[in-house]
């Protein structure tokens, strides 16, 4: 994945989802000794902190539409939103995934099960 030239200009052309005033949301390209973060997870920093994170290449601010996208899954679809963070658009690619998808964080056992249960109606 490529980084923006300048970290300045990449704050300044585009809008971040923010956790508060102070926090930014960011996804980690490599983990960082002094946060608890690792390669590809999805997490919040503090505004003064992006700058030196971004130019140093360890994340990816996260822009506003992103997080605006629409889940197209039904909401009645048991981990619904882990699914589709996870890649899932369409009950079809959930289905043909099957036990796989226990290797997703956040679905075990008895999420499958549950999954299971759904795609028995």
């Amino acid at each position: 994945m490529e980084r923006p030239v300048s970290a300045g200009l990449f704050l300044q052309t585009l809008k971040f989802t923010t956790m508060s005033k102070q926090d930014i949301k960011v996804k980690w390209v490599k983990p960082h000794p002094r946060y608890a973060y690792f390669a590809g997870d999805v997490g919040t920093v503090k505004v003064e902190k992006v700058k030196e994170l971004l130019d140093k290449g360890y994340i990816i601010p996260i822009p506003d539409q992103e997080d605006k996208k629409d889940n197209p899954l039904p909401e009645d679809l048991p981990a619904r939103d882990i699914l589709y963070e996870a890649g899932f658009d369409t009950v079809e690619k959930v289905k043909e995934a099957g036990e796989s998808l226990a290797d997703i964080k956040g679905i075990g056992k008895g999420t499958l099960k549950q999954l299971a249960e759904y795609f028995k109606k």
